[in-house]
């Protein structure tokens, strides 16, 4: 078996170097380098040798594999980049809503090759099933053509080209089912039933649970199983692989032929249903590996099996190498198998604990379950935690207690949506009262989650250069628990860690706090998220965007030590100013809310004003021009200069800190800024944002003209469909010599004065 592990190691580096050099024709003869010289090395004689050779033979397969991938499969793909066509495509999953439309996952025929593909159309939500025919002109991208993040998510998950639609989609219902389509299908219907017998508030949980669909997951929910450290619960992967698994080996006893038959098939077909994410088909080759092994009359290796999955996965995708979620999932799988077991025996030899709950045999079982849980995490976090840091720049502090809480609950839960799901296709509504019993433990787990997700400091936030600095100190305290595993280790490394922590989160809050006033424009993508600070009061303008900007914004704020709001001003109802306030108001405590009395038609204004009313918030409507104190600033915010709703009946502010001023005017049109102009004396200004992202009917010469901006900053979304920032917007700005900052080039944006 170890012989398999070193080809596959070989194989595996190979490929993960090929797609992060991005190699091209090189790989062929680098290829056929190690291909040779792993044959000469088979003559010499040594154990050595003979994995000198088995090694170099992996790498030599892994560069041409990748080679031959990327000249004959690849090919129609890149040939169809930058080209608009008539497409036919077969949907693949459940379509998606987008801001702009829908996203359909399909397949795509290019010269006789199928290729999954994402297609955005312009329609808002359409009857789309798994196997269904679209029929559209569009224009096709290859993923991964430009080095940027959306690219190589999609690429590292199997998506190799984005259609983007030019005519509206002619949809075909499908007739018989490929059979390659199956398992969508299944997961389709799954959806629908547990939407039929679970009620709303769990429906969403219990769906990303067993299909993966994150998407149906309330925010807030997501954000409090992110927070407390077990968003993985609702990302399929070995967990619910194990579970699948112990449910059939217990049904077959010992009986592991039959375990083993009906094990590796229902454990594909789960797989193949879930989409067959990385951490999935990693757990499912394993676990298969782990049945067949006492049947070829092999003892099972697991270093072999954590290989043999990586090569799968490679091989079928030279770029999920890049996916983080494989690359979560190995480095936890590793962990645990190197740190788990270690950490539980250590806990199990507590004297008081085998004195006590080990005799009670009503309290052993749930005692070992959440210590092994405890174990796991534990163990999972010490290699994973770098990974997290940087991809998701957030480390969840109580990650290990939400597991020893939550997970003996998600296993239930689990196993029992299984079983009902199964057995409402024969009792139909008769399964609705285990169905609502078994939400009472969802709900369980959404309490937990959300209640340690309000705790201080419950997780620490990389959007401060500070943060880094704890990440630093973490391993700093692994390596001297790791050279001096002693009581006095332990206890240099808890105390370092401690103070190390204490300094960080002075050293951030006193960097955000220290100067005159802080003015931040978030990233969010298309939308706005500003915040105002001076000294120790906060005011947020604005909170919407593509990119779930009301969680961005509080963990911006948590970053730096603030976990409250003196003033949130919203400046109208539209999505990309507003439909990150509820989630920011579930996070952050905010004292009073700023709102223009004005009609809205989207639903936002009352959603925004049930979870304001609900977390105790005060609400001001503005009629009239109101001045607000922030500390030693003043922030003027100007009541709507027209009775009308929309962008020319919002709010604009004027933040003012000493001789700096910034003006935010939030989407109003030239015609609009024309009436600000007449109503108030605008001072000369050193920021102006940028009114409706830039677009060409906001920012006039007039206003530039009063004003004289020295800086003008822009919040806008890369490739946006509006074209903003307008180039005749720029050119009138760079006129009155102001520079030009915008959150799509340089990200987000702090000022500080």
């Amino acid at each position: 078996m170890r012989k398999l592990c070193i080809f596959a190691g070989g194989f595996a580096a190979a490929v993960v170097g090929c797609v992060l050099l991005r190699m091209g024709s090189a790989a062929w003869l680098a290829g056929a380098i190690f291909a040779a010289v792993s044959l000469g090395a088979f003559f010499l004689r040594g154990n050595l040798a003979r994995r000198a050779a088995i090694c170099c033979l992996g790498l030599g397969v892994g560069l041409l594999w990748y080679a031959g991938y990327s000249a004959l499969f690849l090919q129609p793909a890149i040939r169809a980049d930058g080209q608009t066509m008539h497409v036919c495509a077969i949907a693949a999953d459940d379509p998606a809503p987008t801001r702009y439309g829908t996203s359909v996952p399909a397949e795509i025929t290019l010269e006789g090759r199928r290729y999954d593909a994402l297609i955005f159309l312009r329609e808002e939500a359409p009857e789309i099933r798994p196997g269904d025919t679209l029929q559209l002109d569009a224009e096709l991208a290859l993923t991964n053509a430009e080095w940027n993040t959306d690219s190589i998510y999609l690429r590292s998950r199997g998506v190799m080209l984005v259609a983007k639609a030019r005519s509206a989609a002619a949809i075909t219902p499908g007739g018989v089912i490929p059979v390659r389509m199956i398992p969508a299908y299944c997961a389709h219907a799954l959806r629908q039933k547990i939407a039929a017998l679970f009620p709303d508030d769990t429906a969403g949980f219990v769906t990303a649970l067993l299909t993966g669909r994150r998407s149906e997951l309330d925010t807030g929910d997501q954000s409090a199983l992110s927070i407390a450290g077990i968003y993985h619960i609702v990302a399929v992967s070995g967990m619910h692989v194990s579970i699948l698994l112990g449910m059939i080996v217990i049904l077959c006893g010992t009986k592991r032929r039959l375990a083993a038959g009906i094990g590796v098939p229902v454990v594909l077909f789960f797989v193949l249903m879930t989409g067959a994410p990385a951490s999935a088909v990693r757990a499912g080759c394993m676990q298969a590996l782990l049945l067949l092994a006492p049947l070829a009359r092999r003892e099972n290796d697991m270093p072999t099996s954590i290989m043999a999955a990586l090569t799968l996965l490679l091989a079928a995708n030279p770029w999920s190498a890049m996916d983080i979620g494989l690359q979560m999932s190995f480095t936890s799988i590793t962990g645990i198998l190197l740190f788990s077991g270690p950490i539980y025996r250590r806990i199990a030899e507590v004297r008081w604990l085998r004195h006590t709950l080990w005799k009670q045999t009503s309290l052993s079982w749930v005692a070992r379950t959440m210590i092994s849980s405890f174990a796991c995490s534990i163990g999972s976090m010490a290699l994973s935690l770098p990974l997290s840091a940087v991809c998701f720049q957030m480390v969840s502090l109580t990650a290990p207690v939400a597991n020893m809480l939550c997970l003996w609950a998600v296993t239930l839960v689990f196993t029992a949506t299984v079983v009902i799901c199964l057995a409402s296709f024969a009792l139909g509504p008769l399964m609705l009262g285990p169905a609502w019993l078994v939400s009472w433990l969802v709900r369980y787990i959404l309490v937990v989650c959300g209640a340690i997700s309000r705790i201080p400091c419950a997780a620490v936030y990389l959007l401060n250069g500070y943060m880094w600095v704890l990440a630093a100190l973490f391993y700093a305290a692994v390596l001297l628990l790791a050279l001096r595993p002693k009581a006095e280790g332990k206890r240099i490394a808890a105390a370092g860690l401690a103070l190390g922590f204490a300094a960080v989160l002075t050293l951030a809050y006193l960097d955000y706090h220290l100067p005159d006033f802080t003015f931040t424009a978030l990233d969010v993508g298309q939308g706005q998220c500003l915040i105002y600070n001076c000294g120790t009061q906060t005011c947020v303008i604005d909170c919407g965007g593509e990119d779930d900007s009301g969680e961005l914004a509080a963990r911006f704020l948590q970053s730096y030590g603030e976990y409250r709001v003196e003033a949130l001003v919203v400046t109208h109802f539209d999505a990309d100013h507003a439909d990150g306030v509820s989630q920011l108001l579930r996070r952050i405590r905010v004292d009073t809310l700023y709102l223009p009395d004005t009609d809205d038609s989207s639903g936002l204004r009352a959603a925004i004003e049930a979870q304001a009313e609900q977390n105790g918030c005060e609400m001001i409507y503005l009629c009239e021009d109101m001045a607000l104190s922030l500390g030693e600033a003043e922030l003027q915010i100007f009541a709507p200069v027209s009775g009308e709703s929309g962008n020319d009946g919002g709010l604009s502010c004027l933040a003012s800190s000493g001789k700096y001023d910034i003006l935010i005017t939030g989407d109003m049109t030239q015609m609009a800024e024309l009436r600000l102009l007449s109503l108030h004396e605008l001072p000369d200004i050193e920021l102006l944002v940028a009114g409706h992202h830039g677009a060409r009917t906001s920012t006039s010469e007039a206003l530039l003209q009063r004003t004289r901006p020295e800086t003008v900053l822009i919040s806008v979304g890369g490739d946006n469909t509006f074209g903003h920032p307008a180039p005749e917007t720029l050119a009138r700005i760079r006129a009155y010599g102001a520079a030009v900052y915008r959150t799509d080039e340089n990200g987000t944006i702090t000022i500080r004065g």
